[in-house]
């Protein structure tokens, strides 16, 4: 049997460790998809509304809203009740827009704290505008 040069295991070693880079990195990927953007799993509290925006990357009228949409940040107080903002890719997340209604980018939702839908958002896609649509709809 031949022997492997030191060269030869530095090199199995070095893609080795690569190797487990890379998945480690697509797990960590994954986890900020359905956490950050995803419906479910990434709730700030229990029994808060939610206001979803589902958009995808390739859709002009999402990149003109998603800007506008993001200037709510991460939450909205309205009357004292919390609203969670997300934005979700269903391209990138296809399992938390799973049975939403989405006929169309950009989908916006208002959802209640048990997660029904309240309202589709037909208003102005400004920040503004998703201010108001809140302190409308939010009870």
């Amino acid at each position: 049997m031949a022997s492997v040069g030191p060269s030869a295991e530095m090199a199995l070693y070095t893609g080795l460790v690569l190797i487990v880079i890379w998945i480690v990195y697509r797990l960590y990927i994954s986890f900020l998809l359905h956490t950050k953007e995803g419906f479910e799993g990434g709730s700030v509290s229990a029994g808060s509304y939610k206001l979803v925006m589902y958009y995808a990357d390739w859709c002009g009228h999402c990149k003109n809203a998603k800007p506008e949409f993001n200037k709510l940040g991460a939450t909205q107080t309205i009357g004292g009740k919390v609203v969670e903002i997300q934005a979700v890719n269903p391209d990138t997340n296809p399992e938390a827009a799973e049975g939403k209604n989405i006929r169309g980018y950009p989908t916006i939702h208002l959802y209640s704290a048990k997660g029904n839908l309240v309202q589709e958002y037909q208003g102005e896609r400004t920040q503004e505008g998703f201010v108001e649509f809140l302190n409308e709809h939010v009870k």
